[in-house]
């Protein structure tokens, strides 16, 4: 049986109390620590829980570039 590792898909990351937002775009499918950090959903702002959502076509366009 062939395994195969598969890169994540970026998303953003929004908080619903300020407004802050982020994407999250993992370089490959071997997490690094900076990784992990940058996945966190706590907004580091007002430190409220951040929901994850689908990326919109300009996000995507920006997350190619990061």
């Amino acid at each position: 049986e062939l395994i195969v590792a598969v890169k994540p898909n970026p998303y953003k990351l929004v908080c619903a109390k300020c407004g802050f937002s982020k994407v999250v775009a993992p370089k490959s499918d071997a997490l690094s620590p900076k990784d992990l950090i940058s996945m966190s959903p706590v907004c580091p702002k007002c430190k409220e829980q951040m929901e994850r959502t689908d990326l919109n076509k300009l996000d995507t366009l920006f997350s190619i570039f990061k």
